[in-house]
């Protein structure tokens, strides 16, 4: 067998069948079909990634979600709650405390000015027997407008009182 002997398919055979060379030429059209789909094929596929990196751009900032399944999505749920729910207890223990001590010293300040009330409306009371008597018997008008004095200033420590009184109610009340 010689070394440089060609082999006998890549040259034309004078021999070949009509048949034979229909079917070369269909291959030949063939792959020049192919390669013209291929060459449309990369053009349109250059034409629509010439701006690749604007869409590499747009594509990294645009956000991006995950379909979870419900089953996923209540089990997250009872996961958290299982998290949140002994925090959740100890949150409404504190406000219950805070408000049994707000409760406490809303009634003692109610108490001090029914106190307060009660201690004013009895000094008025003494201040208008005492002005009564007074006028029976001749007093000095400077202890009587002492007193008048005082009893003006009383009558006002018992509207701030009830103000504060009357606040802490609200305020105990917005909580609850």
């Amino acid at each position: 067998m010689a070394r440089n002997v060609p082999r006998q398919s890549v040259y034309f055979n004078p021999n070949a069948s009509a048949n034979q060379l229909s079917n070369i030429y269909a291959c030949v059209s063939h792959l020049q079909a192919a390669c013209t789909c291929l060459h449309d094929t990369n053009s349109a596929l250059e034409f629509h990634t010439g701006d690749l990196k604007r869409l590499n751009t747009a594509i990294s900032n645009q956000r991006h979600f995950d379909l979870v399944s419900e089953c996923e999505v209540r089990q997250a749920r009872e996961h958290v709650a299982a998290e949140i729910a002994p925090l959740l207890r100890e949150l409404i223990m504190r406000a219950e405390e805070v408000l049994g001590k707000d409760e406490q010293h809303a009634r003692t300040l109610r108490n001090r000015a029914t106190e307060e009330l009660a201690k004013v409306d009895a000094q008025a009371q003494i201040l208008t027997e005492e002005k009564d008597a007074a006028l029976g018997r001749t007093a000095s008008q400077v202890e009587y407008d002492a007193q008048m004095q005082e009893l003006e200033t009383l009558r006002k420590q018992r509207a701030q009182l009830m103000e504060r009184v009357n606040l802490l109610e609200k305020q105990g009340k917005a909580v609850l």
